[in-house]
C-alpha cells in the first residue's frame, strides 16, 4: 500500500539506509540523540510493512510497550516535518518532505553542490591488517551516505593505521569533520557497516593542512581527468593513490612510487615504469600490454587478470605477487624474481623466463606453451597441470619441482626431468630406475 502512495504521488521510496539516515537526523535535531536499538528496529518493522505484534513477537517486547515507543517517535517526526506522521503515512510524508528539504536540509542550511578544494583526512584502525579496494569502496558508500555527499571519494591511502585522504563537497566534508568531533562518525560506521568489515575506530577526521599531502592529492586528481602531461611523471610520489581505471597510456612513469597504489583496471598500455616501484599496488584486470617494467619493484602486487602481453619484465621483483590469470603472451621475464609468486592459470605462450627465479611459485595449469626457461630456478615449484609442450627447460634448476599431470612433456623429457629432480609422483619417478 505504501509503494503504491508513492508510486501515486510520483515520489522515489528512500532506501532503508537512507530512511534511517533521515529520521535519525530529525531526531537528533529534536533531541540531540540518536535512534535507539528499539526505535531502529520498530522503523525497520515499518519499513518492511509488519504488524506490531510480529514486530513485538520479533524483538521480544510486549505489542504495547512497541506501540508507545512508535507513537513517541512519530511525534518527534510530525513537529520536525509539520505533517501528522503515523504508521501508515511514515515513508512516503518523509519521502515527500525530503524532497522538498533536499536542497536545504544539511548540517549549516547550505546545498552541497560546490565542489572543495580541501582535503579531509580521515584514519580509521579496524580489526584487519589491511583494506582490499573492494572493503574501501564499501566504507566510502557509508561516508557518502552519512555525508550526504555522494561525491566524496578517496583520493589516496596510506598505512599508519588506514589514513584515508577524501574529495567532495566542502559541505559533505565538514559534516564528517562535524560528526567526528561530536563523537557520532564512529558510531555511525559500525552501525551502518556490512558483517565482513570489522569494527571502525575511527582517530582523526580533519583537514589537511600539510603542502606535501595537498600536492599530492591536486597531482592525483588531474591523473584523474586526464589533464596531466602525462611525459612529467618521472620520479613522483603517487604511494597510496586510488587510480582506479584511470588512462595513462605511454605514460612515463619511469622510477615513480606507486607502491600500495590502486591501479585496477587502470589502462597503463604502453607505459614506461622501469625501476618504479609498486610493491603491494593493485593491479588487477590492469592493461599493461606492451609496458616496460624492467627493474621494476612489484613484490606482492595484485596482477590478477592484468594483461601484460609483450610487456618488459626483465629483472623486475616479482616475488610474492599475484599474477592468477594474468596473460603474459610474449612477456619477457628474463631475470625476473618471482620466488613464491602465484601464476596460477596465467598464459605464459612464447614467454621468455631464461634465468628467472620461480622458486616455490605455483604455476598450476599454467600455459607454458614455448616458453623459454633456460636456466630458470623453479626448485620446489609446481607445475601440476600446466601445459609445457615446446617449453625449453635446458638447464633448469627443477629440484623437486611437482610435474604431476602436466602436459606436452615426451617420455625422454620425463626421463630427463626425473633424472634433474622433478617429481611426477608415480613410479615412473624412482630415479633408481633412470638410466644415468
Amino acid at each position: 500500500m505504501m509503494i503504491n502512495e508513492l508510486k501515486m504521488t510520483e515520489i522515489k521510496p528512500p532506501s532503508w539506509t537512507e530512511l534511517e539516515m533521515l529520521v535519525n537526523d530529525l531526531k537528533k535535531k529534536h533531541t540531540n540523540k540518536l535512534l535507539t536499538d528499539v526505535e531502529t528496529k520498530i522503523l525497520k518493522g515499518i519499513f518492511d510493512d509488519k504488524k506490531y505484534a510480529d514486530l513485538a513477537e520479533e524483538i521480544r517486547q510486549e505489542e504495547q510497550s512497541i506501540k508507545n515507543a512508535a507513537y513517541d517517535l512519530f511525534k518527534i517526526l510530525s513537529e520536525q516535518t509539520g505533517e501528522k506522521i503515523g504508521k501508515s503515512n511514515l515513508i512516503t510524508a518523509l519521502a515527500r518532505w525530503y524532497r522538498d528539504n533536499s536542497q536545504t536540509f544539511d548540517h549549516n542550511n547550505k546545498p552541497q553542490t560546490q565542489q572543495s578544494n580541501k582535503v579531509l583526512e580521515l584514519v580509521i584502525e579496524v580489526g584487519i591488517d589491511d583494506l582490499t579496494p573492494e572493503k574501501i569502496d564499501k566504507i566510502n558508500n557509508l561516508i557518502q551516505k552519512i555525508a550526504r555527499d555522494n561525491t566524496i571519494k578517496p583520493i589516496m591511502k596510506l598505512k599508519g593505521s588506514i589514513r584515508l585522504f577524501l574529495e567532495g563537497s566542502e559541505d559533505g566534508l565538514q559534516r564528517l569533520a562535524d560528526l567526528h568531533q561530536s563523537g557520532e562518525l564512529q558510531a555511525l560506521l559500525n552501525e551502518l557497516k556490512s558483517d565482513d568489515i570489522p569494527e571502525i575506530v575511527v582517530t582523526k577526521a580533519e583537514f589537511t593542512t600539510d603542502a606535501k599531502v595537498i600536492e599530492k592529492a591536486e597531482l592525483i586528481k588531474a591523473i584523474r581527468e586526464g589533464t596531466i602531461d602525462k611525459t612529467t611523471l618521472q620520479q613522483v610520489d603517487l604511494s597510496g593513490a586510488i587510480l582506479r581505471g584511470a588512462i595513462l597510456i605511454g605514460a612515463i612513469l619511469r622510477g615513480a612510487n606507486l607502491s600500495g597504489a590502486n591501479l585496477s583496471d587502470a589502462i597503463l598500455r604502453g607505459a614506461i615504469l622501469s625501476r618504479a616501484f609498486l610493491s603491494g599496488a593493485f593491479l588487477s584486470e590492469a592493461d599493461l600490454s606492451g609496458a616496460d617494467l624492467s627493474g621494476a619493484n612489484l613484490r606482492g602486487a595484485n596482477l590478477s587478470e592484468a594483461d601484460l602481453s609483450e610487456a618488459d619484465l626483465s629483472e623486475a621483483d616479482l616475488s610474492e605477487a599475484d599474477l592468477s590469470g594474468a596473460n603474459l603472451i610474449d612477456a619477457n621475464l628474463r631475470r625476473a624474481n618471482l620466488i613464491k609468486a602465484n601464476l596460477r592459470r596465467a598464459n605464459l605462450i612464447e614467454a621468455i623466463l631464461s634465468e628467472a627465479d620461480l622458486s616455490g611459485a605455483n604455476l598450476r595449469r599454467a600455459n607454458l606453451i614455448k616458453a623459454i626457461l633456460i636456466e630458470a630456478i623453479l626448485i620446489e615449484a609446481d607445475l601440476r597441470g600446466a601445459d609445457l609442450r615446446w617449453a625449453n627447460l635446458s638447464e633448469a634448476d627443477i629440484e623437486n619441482a611437482i610435474f604431476i599431470d602436466a602436459t606436452g612433456i615426451t617420455p625422454e623429457q620425463k626421463q630427463d626431468l626425473i633424472r634433474r629432480g622433478a617429481i611426477f609422483g608415480d613410479t615412473s619417478n624412482d630415479r633408481s630406475k633412470v638410466l644415468v
